[in-house]
């Protein structure tokens, strides 16, 4: 298998690895480019509401038509990775993100913009595990700490500086571009990362796959959606009925969905989703915790970042900065566990758990006391969140995929980000519909305090849930001793 480089080697890390870290950094661009449009669009909404003259459904789906696609087909954009190459598919998944941010950025009206954004989506769930499945191949399991520590560093760093860069670019209006900025600004980082990556990224795939299973592709598409369109949608439509209708064929289309993949796999086939995985305890607990601590998160600062900025009255750029020392704090602690061997990471989960749990009760606690908190104090308070986020997500990511192989590593990456962003969606949904049915009609700083503690209250309740299934990981990985094997293997 080629090394990707023409020439002279890259420079080598300090590890048996072929990725260099230069490579390491060109592949990150697409972590980067993904992170940020998961964020940047929020500051940037009301703009291109009054813009494009969007009706409030439409501008919600200019934010959800992203998430949405990105969640229907992270597993699909992990299986290709398998199948095709990984560096193939993420140069192809980089190539459609561009594209699709261009139109974005040219849109002449609602439907457009939509219709571009989810194209969006599609190209982020082609580029983002093939990131998790590029590491794991490429680094041997003792030093992919490191690495899956600097992926989140940059997630973390990307989705709080992506708040702050929307709210610059639009107040800096260049070439009177407005809100178009936001989305044109992908398009350095894509053709970074399309120049770069043939040169300096070893191609791999797996030797065990045959051909994608479109059957198993239709399910999980129609599985995914019977749970995250309603979610989406559910609120903004007054909850009729077809959204229950909805939730109740997820569970037969689930089972639909495993009984299909059962089916390919005894006739030899490949199936989407390798079942054998969740015969590995790591994984199976390490996927369910990723999706309840994720309940807690995406929502919490979506929450955030509107208490700051409708109940406070802060602008878009002045809320970034309040939220700041939250990427500072994700940045430091996740470099931290990363130095961390692969045997060691699990002892860190409760107690990054625990600080969430403690940044989330004193956010929702201080606006009930204070109308107007001290923007510092809330800074801090803010910190803590970011801290327990850096401890948790690059610590569970390396857990969860540290017995997988690198045979299945698409696979296993698809279904551990598809964990988390379905967990997100949940968490968005739930947190999101407690806080305006608290809210209602109300405003003013104390009423937005209020709702924000009421809505705060489930995510403390998923973050306890969290904490007794990292007891259960504990448990597993001691009691086994998996890890250790991994780490020696």
């Amino acid at each position: 298998m080629g090394t990707g480089t023409e020439g002279k080697p890259p420079v080598a890390p300090p590890t048996s690895a072929r990725l260099s870290w230069p490579g390491l950094a060109v592949v990150l661009t697409a972590t980067a480019a993904v992170a940020i449009d998961i964020f940047i669009v929020f500051v940037a909404a009301p703009t291109i509401a009054a813009d494009l003259g969007a009706s409030s459904s439409e501008i919600q789906w200019v934010v959800a038509a992203y998430n949405l696609a990105f969640a229907l087909f992270l597993i699909t954009g992990g299986r290709l990775g398998d199948l095709w190459g990984r560096k193939r598919v993420l140069m192809l998944g980089l190539f459609v993100f561009g594209l699709s941010s261009a139109a974005c950025g040219a849109a002449p009206d609602p439907i457009t913009l939509i219709v571009a954004r989810a194209v969006q989506g599609v190209g982020a769930a082609m580029m983002l595990p093939q990131v998790f499945s590029i590491i794991q191949v490429e680094f041997t399991p003792e030093h992919r700490g490191k690495p899956l520590a600097i992926v989140g560093v940059v997630q973390g760093i990307a989705a709080v500086g992506g708040q702050l860069l929307g709210g610059l670019l639009i107040g800096l209006d260049l070439f009177g571009l407005e809100w178009r900025t936001v989305f044109l600004i992908n398009l350095p980082l894509c053709a970074l990362g399309l120049l770069f990556i043939p040169r300096l990224v070893p191609e791999s795939r797996s030797p065990a796959a045959q051909r994608l299973d479109l059957g198993g592709v239709g399910l999980a598409l129609l599985a995914v959606s019977a749970l995250t369109v309603p979610l989406v949608q559910g609120q903004s439509a007054g909850w009729p009925a077809w959204t229950f209708v909805a939730f109740a064929l997820t569970v037969p289309l689930a089972f639909a969905f495993v009984a299909w993949e059962r089916r390919v796999r005894d006739r030899g086939g490949s199936p989407l989703v390798e079942l054998g995985l969740f015969g590995i305890p790591t994984f199976r607990v390490g996927v369910l915790l990723s999706l309840v601590f994720y309940l807690a998160n995406p929502g919490v600062i979506l929450l955030l970042m509107i208490y700051l900025q409708e109940g406070l009255g802060l602008s878009p750029v002045e809320a970034g900065l309040v939220y700041t020392p939250a990427a500072i704090g994700f940045a430091a602690a996740a470099l931290l566990v990363g130095r961390m061997g692969i045997a060691r990471r699990e002892h860190v989960l409760i107690p990054g758990i625990a600080v969430t749990a403690l940044g989330v009760i004193t956010s929702a606690l201080i606006p009930t006391v204070v109308d107007h908190p001290n923007a510092i104090l809330l800074s801090l308070l803010f910190g803590l969140i970011g801290v327990g986020h850096g401890i948790v997500i690059p610590a569970l990511n390396g857990t969860v995929l540290a017995e997988t192989g690198p045979a299945h590593a698409g696979s296993a990456s698809g279904l551990l980000i598809t964990s988390q962003q379905l967990g997100g969606a949940l968490g968005v949904a739930l947190t999101g519909t407690i806080f305006f049915g608290h809210l209602g009609d109300t405003v003013g700083a104390a009423a937005y305090g209020d709702a924000l503690a009421v809505a705060f209250a489930a995510a403390l309740a998923a973050l306890v849930l969290a904490t007794g299934l990292a007891w259960r990981l504990f448990a597993i990985v001691h009691r086994s001793g998996a890890l250790s094997a991994a780490a020696e293997a």
